[in-house]
């Protein structure tokens, strides 16, 4: 069985990682596509439409929910990708060890930036970063539907 050179195999899951990590920020837009375009129908229906009161909410209240459920679906894709670009950046750092004349930069990289700091907190993630968007979103269609919700009851729309 012939032996794998480890720069080689080095260099093939560095390039998976990269990959991936372009994985997570095409599904990020995507997603954001996704929740625009339903704030857009959203918008639309509710100016153009000529609906008002229940009709109103009961044709808003199922782009709501969708837009929910695209934010749930999103950010359970970026948990997944990310626990996967943290193990191949594991194993990425521990072949560095392994290879001769390496300067180790994803560790040093990992030790200045992503290792937790004294109060257990990370000093920086981009993962974590990007969570917030649909949480954010949800946030906003949680708060457009109480509120279509409030105004109609309320004699306001």
């Amino acid at each position: 069985m012939e032996k794998v050179d480890k720069f080689e195999e080095y260099k093939l899951l560095n390039e998976r990682a990269q990959k991936l990590s372009e994985r997570r920020q095409n599904t990020t837009q995507i997603y954001l596509t996704i929740n625009t375009a339903i704030f857009g129908a959203v918008a639309f229906i509710v100016r153009d439409s000529g609906l008002s009161g229940w009709p109103l909410v009961l044709v808003a209240l199922p782009l709501f929910a969708v837009g929910i459920l695209a934010c749930f679906i999103w950010l359970g894709i970026m948990n997944k990708i990310e626990l996967f670009l943290d193990w191949q950046y594991d194993q990425l750092r521990n072949m560095e060890e392994e290879i001769p004349g390496s300067s180790k930069i994803l560790n040093a990289e990992n030790k200045k930036f992503y290792e937790p700091i004294k109060n257990g907190k990370k000093k920086f993630s981009f993962s974590l970063q990007e969570a917030w968007l649909p949480r954010l979103l949800i946030f906003l269609f949680i708060l457009y539907a109480s509120a279509m919700i409030v105004s109609v009851c309320n004699g306001w729309l």
